[in-house]
């Protein structure tokens, strides 16, 4: 199953005028949440060890890694409880990740494809997914 692909959202980056970098941020900062916290397939993470460990050392960002991976997360590269989580927070129609993003990072700009690449954004992305994971695990 596909959660998102940056391909779906190439049409809207490109009607905003923006590289299409721009479409890789919003999957790109949760999929690197997700690696902070373990919640990749093992064997996904075997299959692709040199270009996480360029993301954990911090060379790359996350949602340049998301590009690395064609732009595409799905449930093959989750672990079990990464793909819980997804399934309940992340779904861009009954889950509040998108929600949440636009609260803490669009804020006052045109649309959530004008967020900025930066660490300082990651950081801000990582803290609202991290508290919306503790909630989940509180109620399971």
């Amino acid at each position: 199953m596909s959660y998102d692909k940056a391909k779906y959202h190439f049409d809207s980056v490109i009607e905003e005028g923006l590289p299409l970098s721009q479409a890789y941020i919003h999957t790109g900062f949760y999929l690197g949440w997700l690696i902070d916290n373990n919640l990749l397939d093992e064997e996904f993470k075997e299959d692709l060890a040199e270009s996480l460990a360029l993301f954990t050392r911090r060379e790359i960002t996350a949602p340049q890694l998301f590009e690395e991976f064609d732009g595409t997360l799905t449930d093959e590269e989750l672990s079990t409880q990464g793909n819980a989580f997804t399934k309940h927070y992340f779904d861009f129609d009954t889950g509040d990740y998108l929600e949440d993003y636009c609260t803490h990072l669009v804020k006052d700009l045109p649309s959530e494809f004008h967020v900025k690449d930066t660490w300082e954004n990651y950081k801000i992305a990582a803290s609202f997914i991290s508290r919306r994971y503790q909630e989940w695990l509180q109620n399971q």
